[in-house]
């Protein structure tokens, strides 16, 4: 069902893709060698040699594209986000294309350089062709294809936990058509439609074409009769097994001499992709503290201006596989803050905090001596942020899964971070998205979090989804 609809999208934003390149290409080519505003001192070349390299650059960009993501089965990302992917797409695959034709020509396979100034404009023209072109088919797409094809229908059985993060996904996916009923389950609760007896009739009055069915093992003769009712009625049957509720992290399937096992505790993040990561992060960090210095110099001196205590504050937290390291911060409270109220979470209003710790922290730039941590090992740019020893304690008994975001170095900024979820929020909807980041790790998420935070951060500590 989705996957049908997503796989027609994919297709016309590959094909808007290659148009928009085509047509990016030509016209740069006019605006850079024809318009009075540029012009040509140096004559204009032969319009059928810059023709050779529309092939080499939709080839490309589209294989970047690709890699990039753009053409997976996944949830349509935000808006700002796909404008940043496409802004490194036309800028790496507009360098390529001048190392590729200086090197083509350098060995006179061909007897003409590109100009450079050709791509630098091409860079934000084709950027706004192709962004320009997938907002209109997509608009496209939920118009006209939605009404010729019509909406499917989905009911879920069950009205558990599973059954309603599977509503609740699935309304994320109303721009392909796709419409939640209801749930069927002999309770009644909100949302409820029905009983499972009721599957036949619920079917014929609401048109349902999807039937989830999201059941405990238990209930396999509730299983059981769906199935057979539902294929009688010539429903798309999904069965959602509840291993789902005791999966640790992410299920990978695996073989010991032949017998299938499920693996309950696989991450993503392990093997050479842990190599790069931590290659990213020593490169990172080394230049962010080199470049930063000077600010570091005039921060430490604002902070001993505005009250007594050391510049930087060091506190311990839990790291990696349970193990502490003692964090970095600047200083925005006073001099022993916690004498007498222990280890306690700070509020906004707290008085104990200092004029310039205030400035420091609307703009979170009390973290950025964490690099030090980064740089050292204890951390990650990206990752869960670190939590206090005491407080692990607490919540590792009390919050299912809490210690499953220790199964990867923490971090600098992490995936609910630049959602906005900060202290101020609830502690189970953090360790979601942290949960859902170690799920889904790329290397490629790592960079739209650094670029998440970086355009956005001083929106953070408000709580706003961006």
């Amino acid at each position: 069902m989705i996957r049908k609809r997503r796989k027609h999208l994919l297709q016309l934003y590959l094909f808007s893709d290659i148009i928009a390149i085509i047509i990016g290409f030509n016209l740069t080519f006019w605006i850079r060698f024809y318009s009075t505003l540029i012009g040509a001192p140096k004559g204009i070349p032969q319009y059928s040699q810059y023709l050779l390299v529309i092939p080499l650059l939709v080839f490309i960009q589209v294989l970047y594209f690709s890699y990039q993501g753009f053409y997976e089965m996944k949830l349509r990302r935000n808006r700002l986000d796909d404008l940043f992917l496409v802004i490194v797409n036309n800028s790496i695959s507009s360098f390529i294309i001048m190392l590729l034709m200086s090197y083509l020509r350098s060995y006179k396979f061909i007897n003409f350089e590109i100009s450079h100034l050709y791509l630098i404009i091409y860079i934000p023209l084709s950027t706004f062709l192709i962004f320009g072109l997938r907002l209109l088919v997509f608009k496209f797409f939920r118009g006209f294809f939605l009404k010729k094809n019509g909406m499917s229908k989905v009911l879920i059985a069950g009205s558990g936990d599973i059954a309603v993060m599977i509503a609740a996904k699935l309304s994320k996916y109303t721009h392909f058509g796709i419409e939640v009923i209801g749930f069927l389950n002999p309770q009644k609760k909100k949302g409820v439609v029905g009983n499972y007896d009721d599957l036949e009739r619920i079917v014929k009055k609401y048109g349902v074409t999807d039937l989830f069915i999201a059941l405990s093992l238990k209930e396999y003769k509730s299983i059981m009769n769906l199935i057979k009712t539902g294929n009688n009625l010539f429903l798309d049957i999904k069965l959602v097994p509840d291993i789902l509720q005791i999966a640790s992290i992410k299920a990978g399937m695996e073989h010991i001499e032949g017998i299938p096992t499920i693996n309950l505790g696989e991450i993503p993040i392990h093997g050479y992709r842990l190599f790069f990561k931590r290659i990213f992060d020593i490169l990172f960090s080394l230049v962010g503290i080199i470049l930063l210095f000077p600010a570091f110099f005039i921060i430490g001196v604002l902070i001993k201006i505005d009250s007594r205590g050391p510049i930087f504050y060091v506190q311990k937290r839990v790291g990696l596989d349970g193990t502490r390291f003692k964090i970095i911060k600047f200083r925005t409270m006073i001099q022993n803050a916690e004498k007498e109220t222990g280890a306690v979470w700070s509020k906004p209003e707290d008085k104990r905090i200092t004029r310039m710790g205030r400035f420091l922290r609307k703009l979170s730039i009390d973290e950025l001596p964490q690099l030090i941590n980064v740089l050292k090992g204890d951390m990650s740019l990206v990752g869960p942020r670190p939590e206090r020893p005491e407080f692990v304690e607490k919540f590792k008994n009390d919050i299912p899964k809490y210690m499953l975001r220790h199964r990867v170095k923490t971090g600098i900024t992490g995936w609910a971070q630049v959602h906005g979820l900060r202290q101020n929020t609830a502690l189970d909807k953090r360790i979601e998205f942290d949960i859902y980041y170690i799920q889904n790790w790329t290397f490629k998420l790592d960079l739209e979090i650094l670029w998440r935070t970086v355009l956005k951060f001083r929106f953070i500590d408000k709580g706003k989804q961006w």
